[in-house]
């Protein structure tokens, strides 16, 4: 069959992205992993696990994360099909094009950040800027998904408030997951245990109480919108179902 022949529904497309959102998130839990089991340092080489070796030896902390780096060749093979597949769809959308591309960029950014941060000693800010990437990673998957099943419908605009409310939970949300990557860059988990690893000049229990508070606001914020997208958008029921699935 020729190549230019083959052609790709907007749903079958939509799985591929849900895909390539999935081992997104994922590889945030198992970076999580590698950082709460002390594992950050199991692998000291880069692109190798350690000078004269691709693969780690029979350890622990060393397969720990040894197999998130794995995961992240599944992740670069999840966000090049989203790029074809955006090529492949019918019809096709320049603007999948452009936010699958966005992926493809956001992974190669996050391996050559980990290789630096790996060869830092994991420097907490860097650590920190390679946390903040996967979540804006993660963003981008979420539009391309969520766009990528809008069948090219154009629903009518939500209500000024509840656009407002979303624009708002956004920001909030962003300084939650700031505060919250100050707070772990100051506090004990370093992500390994055996070398002396630098935190940041930062007193744990004052950023924990900034962190604290503004999560208090995120979920009074979230109750807010959830109330307006009832009252206001009955479409829009089910994603608030969803968003409170979440934040619960």
């Amino acid at each position: 069959v020729p190549a230019q022949s083959f052609r790709l529904t907007p749903d079958a497309y939509r799985r591929i992205c849900g895909i390539a959102l999935t081992l997104l998130a994922v590889i945030v839990v198992t970076g999580a992993a590698v950082r709460l089991t002390g594992s950050g340092l199991g692998c000291s080489d880069w692109p190798t696990c350690e000078e004269d070796r691709f693969v780690p030896e029979a350890e622990f902390h060393g397969w720990v994360e040894f197999g998130n780096r794995l995961l992240t060749g599944l992740v670069s093979v999840a966000v090049v099909l989203a790029v074809l597949g955006s090529m492949a769809r019918s019809p096709r959308r320049p603007d999948l094009e452009r936010w699958s591309w966005g992926l493809v960029a956001g992974v190669v950014g996050q391996v050559l950040l980990g290789g630096i941060v790996v060869l830092s000693h994991l420097d907490p800010w860097l650590v920190l800027g390679h946390f903040g990437l996967s979540m804006v990673l993660v963003a981008n998957a979420v539009v391309l998904h969520h766009r990528a099943g809008d069948h090219d419908r154009r629903d009518d605009p939500a209500p000024t408030r509840v656009r407002r409310l979303t624009t708002l939970l956004v920001g909030l949300a962003t300084v939650v997951l700031a505060t919250g990557t100050l707070v772990t860059g100051a506090g004990p988990h370093a992500g390994s245990r055996d070398e002396p690893i630098a935190r940041l000049p930062i007193v744990v229990r004052e950023a924990a109480r900034v962190h604290g508070s503004t999560v208090v606001l995120l979920l009074f914020l979230v109750a807010v919108l959830a109330v307006a997208i009832h009252r206001d958008t009955p479409r829009l029921r089910p994603t608030t179902r969803l968003l409170m699935a979440v934040v619960a």
